[in-house]
């Protein structure tokens, strides 16, 4: 057995109307419906299904579980140096779970990190199709802000003055196909160092003015940050370095400077992974993220209050 440190990360979960109104439909409702749970979805090159494990009035711990049947890597033997086939038959593959925690009451979503599993992403893009030919289908989206170890976001939003924004990315390259949208500012500036064949890019943007004056525009402060929150969702997650947005709130004379990606609340939590598995250590996996929920109420009543 190896102990290997799984990654937790930590969204406020708002669902809205596409009319960007808040909507009474709660995403536990939408995770146990019949056409979601237990349904499989083919997205991007792998089979997604929903498993729920544990289901309360407080929270919800479900898996789900991805299934690849191509391009499958070779079995290499130490002893005679060859590669080969796994062997598999045609309607096997290689699966891979991600556990999460949907807290009902903080409407806090916990989710693991797992590369060759399923990005938080196409988690979501697995419940729009799994309710296409639903009458439930384009009745609501779901919006996931990043949680900071403060209630930082919040702050960043309500700012009255906006003096800079900075961003640091590396391989800017390999950010362009995740951005949905293709003409933000983070967008622009990924293109533009991508021009330049750069591995890293750096941008300010800053006023001048001080804060009896026009600041940067809030609206596109705003922007910046739903891009980011979409990107930190995605493979190119850890790309993304560094952004600092620095401004003044209504009632404090000094600058306040916070920073979404140091300024993150992440955990982990432990699991006993053998060489080989015949499952997806579901157990274990509830059993952990369940008492990492536990362990983190205090931290989470402090920062949403």
């Amino acid at each position: 057995m190896a102990v290997r440190k799984k990654k937790i990360e930590f969204y406020k979960v708002v669902l809205k109307t596409l009319d960007d109104k808040i909507t009474d439909i709660k995403l536990d409702e939408v995770l146990t419906s019949k056409e979601v749970l237990n349904k499989e979805v083919y997205l991007k090159g792998k089979d997604l299904e929903l498993k729920v494990f544990a289901n309360n009035e407080d929270y919800l711990v479900g898996i789900i579980e991805t299934s690849r049947n191509n391009n499958l890597p070779p079995k290499k033997s130490k002893k005679a140096k060859t590669l080969s086939k796994l062997g598999l038959n045609v309607d096997e593959g290689l699966a891979y779970g991600n556990v999460f925690l949907f807290d009902k009451k903080r409407n806090i979503l916990m989710y693991e990190v797992n590369k060759f599993g399923c990005y938080l992403d196409h988690f979501i893009s697995f419940i729009y199709s799994a309710l296409k030919d639903t009458t439930l289908f384009k009745k609501f989206k779901i919006k996931l802000e990043v949680v900071l170890t403060s209630d930082e976001y919040n702050r960043i939003v309500n700012m009255n003055f906006h003096k800079s924004v900075e961003i640091q990315i590396a391989n800017p390259d390999k950010m362009i196909s995740e951005f949905k949208h293709k003409n933000g500012a983070i967008y622009e500036v990924c293109e533009s160092a991508n021009k330049f064949n750069s591995s890293r890019v750096f941008a300010k943007f800053e006023v001048e003015a001080k804060k009896t004056t026009k600041g940067l525009m809030t609206k596109t402060v705003r922007d910046v940050l739903n891009e980011v929150g979409s990107l930190l969702q995605g493979r190119s997650a850890e790309n993304i370095q560094k952004v600092i947005v620095t401004g003044y709130e209504n009632d404090i004379e000094k600058l306040q400077k916070i920073d979404l990606i140091a300024d993150r609340y992440i955990r982990e939590i432990a699991l006993d992974e053998p060489r080989e598995n015949n499952d997806l250590l579901e157990k274990q996996r509830t059993d952990a993220i369940v008492s990492l929920h536990k362990g983190c109420l205090n931290d989470l009543d402090a920062i949403f209050g």
